[in-house]
């Protein structure tokens, strides 16, 4: 918004206490040894979110004057102190190794660590090493996700030789081409153990973005980015997982240098040809999000939006509808996943207790890793936590967070077949009548797979 002229004071000052909310937050991670890792208080590092660190830290300086780069420091010499010999870093196995989400052996974890010593400026012996021992391996790996990850790698590294052009190349033959668009295909996990739709967004973003750091094949980057557009979900995430929603939106800011051509147009909107606003872009405002909504007129049947542009360069657009089902009005399905939420009582006094079950059942012989798992806290109720901290302790529950309004529960896997509970309890402090807030059930890495539960009505007697 700096760069496009279209920043106020009240937006930056929510964005810095934001971005230093967050900022801070992440140096809480920071291990004994200067490595990253997964939970708060852990060593020794982890060599993956080291990496990560690095990037987000490196990211966060182009807008945040305050970010101490001895911490960014420390993180570097962590990663070259674990490099081995030939300039690679080993997978781990174990859960939360971080590495082991690379799912393709120390090729991968090497080209990432390597990405993000290079992405901060670490441009020196403990890059060179991996660059060579990248160079020396990529040509037996058939992996799409991790050629791709590895062009960017020897891209962000100054690599001069012709290995990153010729993966690219490769990309450019294989593309998928449909209507406008260009998109690649996952045949494998990604980086975060992403499958489906997910892991093409995330193959196609990395894939656009070394094209676009190597300057070549911009009608591709260009239909990438479409199809990256066309991916998102109604809320204009990428809702698969976190770093889908990363990687496209650095595609997007990596592809402005690829086509920084002047915009100047008028674009007008209409449903079924009434007008529902016009609007002036240019290049102070061509990356300012215009949202027209439809609120009334919708019933069943054909409608026609239109889209008017008139004037030069190319603006983006998507176009979302949403609807609800009642749950009484809903059909049940069996996917992978199935959740129900019990309570013992419904109705209780001041300072009684109630007690909730949850029931979780993977359906899937075959699983997707780690279950998240979201549930309603009804207001005027405190949830006791002693329960879900024995649960932890005897490692039936890899953690659990509270937010205001909901209980989040993390399975590192849910077992096939047998339903797996957890139970916890809610004191009650005022009379109230409220809901639940429902339930939802969802694997961390494949977003598009989840169950829900409607809510109930809890009553606190006066």
């Amino acid at each position: 918004m700096n760069a496009s002229g279209t920043i106020t004071p009240e937006i930056e000052m929510k964005a810095i206490s934001y971005v230093n909310s967050g900022y801070q937050q992440i140096l809480t991670f920071e291990c004994q040894d200067g490595g990253f890792n997964w939970w708060e208080g852990d060593n020794p590092g982890n060599a993956i979110l080291s990496a990560l660190a690095i990037m987000m830290l490196t990211d966060t300086k182009e807008v945040y004057d305050t970010v101490d780069t001895a911490v960014i420091d420390r993180t570097a010499a962590y990663l070259a102190g674990v490099q081995k010999s030939d300039g690679s870093w080993s997978e781990e196995s174990h859960l939360h190794a971080g590495n082991e989400n690379l799912g393709a052996g120390s090729l991968r974890a090497t080209c990432y660590i390597a990405w993000g010593l290079a992405y901060g400026g670490y441009i020196d012996a403990t890059v060179t090493k991996a660059v060579a021992y990248i160079k020396s391996n990529i040509g037996s790996e058939k992996d799409a996700y991790t050629r791709a990850m590895c062009a960017n790698t020897l891209i962000t590294a100054g690599d001069t030789s012709s290995t990153a052009g010729d993966i690219l190349k490769e990309f450019h033959d294989k593309a998928v081409v449909e209507e406008g668009t260009v998109h690649w295909t996952s045949e494998g996990s990604t980086l975060v153990n992403s499958y489906g739709n997910a892991a093409d967004v995330e193959l196609t973003a990395l894939i656009a973005l070394a094209m676009a750091g190597k300057g070549a094949y911009p009608q591709d980057v260009n239909g990438a980015v479409e199809w990256l557009v066309q991916s998102k979900d109604p809320q204009g995430n990428w809702g698969y997982n976190t770093q889908a929603t990363v990687l496209a939106l650095k595609t997007f800011l990596k592809a402005l240098t690829m086509t920084p051509g002047n915009t100047d147009a008028d674009v007008t909107v209409t449903f079924d040809g009434q007008v529902l606003g016009t609007q002036h872009f240019d290049n102070f405002n061509k990356d300012v999000v215009w949202q027209v909504e439809v609120t009334t007129g919708i019933d069943n049947g054909a409608h026609l939006v239109e889209l008017d542009y008139d004037g030069v360069g190319g603006l983006s657009y998507q176009v979302v509808a949403t609807h609800y089902i009642p749950w009484e009005e809903s059909e049940p399905t069996e996917g992978p996943l199935s959740i129900s939420v019990s309570y013992d009582t419904t109705t209780v006094n001041v300072d009684d207790i109630i007690t909730a079950t949850v029931t979780i059942k993977n359906n899937d012989p075959e699983g997707k890793g780690m279950v998240l798992v979201t549930v309603g806290l009804p207001p005027g109720f405190a949830l006791i936590t002693d329960d879900l901290a024995k649960l932890q302790t005897e490692k039936k529950l890899a953690n659990f967070e509270v937010t205001g309004k909901q209980l989040i529960l993390y399975f590192d896997s849910i077992p096939a077949g047998e339903p797996t509970q957890v139970s916890y309890s809610l004191v009650a402090q005022y009379p109230v009548k409220a809901e639940t807030g429902g339930a939802e059930a969802k694997y961390y890495y494949d977003a598009e797979t989840s169950a829900e539960e409607e809510s109930q009505e809890v009553e606190v007697l006066p």
